[in-house]
């Protein structure tokens, strides 16, 4: 979580403390979903580019590579709602 909470700060140029901690979690349920369900790899939907690119290389940085990919949730917005 705190690899993302650093992305998310230099990319967006904002305080690591000001980053919310939802955003950071979501590279720790990422990291659950390979690990305890043994996925061979996810999809991180959010609407923050900066956490899900943060998620992903954050993942990437620490032995998933190629396996987490990052979708902005307002591209999926006809489909979803």
């Amino acid at each position: 979580m705190d690899s993302v909470r650093r992305y998310i700060a230099n990319a967006s140029n904002r305080n690591e403390d000001s980053i919310e901690k939802a955003d950071a979690a979501l590279g720790a349920v990422a990291v659950g979903c390979l690990l305890d369900r043994d996925a061979e790899f996810v999809v991180v939907v959010t609407t923050d580019a900066d956490a899900g690119e943060g998620v992903v290389a954050a993942l990437e940085a620490n032995g998933f590579e190629d396996r987490a990919r990052f979708k902005d949730g307002f591209e999926l917005i006809d489909e979803i709602t």
